[in-house]
């Protein structure tokens, strides 16, 4: 049976290799070597897309902060009085007198 089955045989200084076994370990180390890497790839982007994430979820909070503060600004520039105030000393502006206004039918 030994002799149906030949086996390369390399030998230097007394120690011997067999060829098949040497390939078989190569290969096994090969893919070892590769599963580890696409591990530790894919963990390098996931930690990537966290800090995305986390960086998006700053932005959206400021952005929510700044929508905050417009809408109290809005409200405060649409504010009947100081609309009236600026009309009167920037523009000039006076109320109209009861000749001046005119009512269409």
């Amino acid at each position: 049976m030994s002799q149906a089955v030949q086996q390369t045989v390399v030998e230097i200084n007394g120690f011997s290799l067999y060829r098949p076994r040497l390939a078989q370990v190569f290969v096994a180390i090969v893919l070892v070597a590769l599963l580890s890497l696409l591990f530790v790839w894919s963990r390098i982007h996931a930690i990537n897309l966290e800090y995305g994430i986390s960086s998006l979820e700053k932005q959206i909070r400021t952005g929510q902060q700044e929508i905050k503060q417009l809408k109290l600004e809005a409200a405060y520039l649409a504010r009947d009085e100081r609309i009236e105030t600026l009309a009167r000393e920037t523009l000039g502006l006076r109320p109209p007198s009861s000749g001046q206004i005119i009512r269409v039918d």
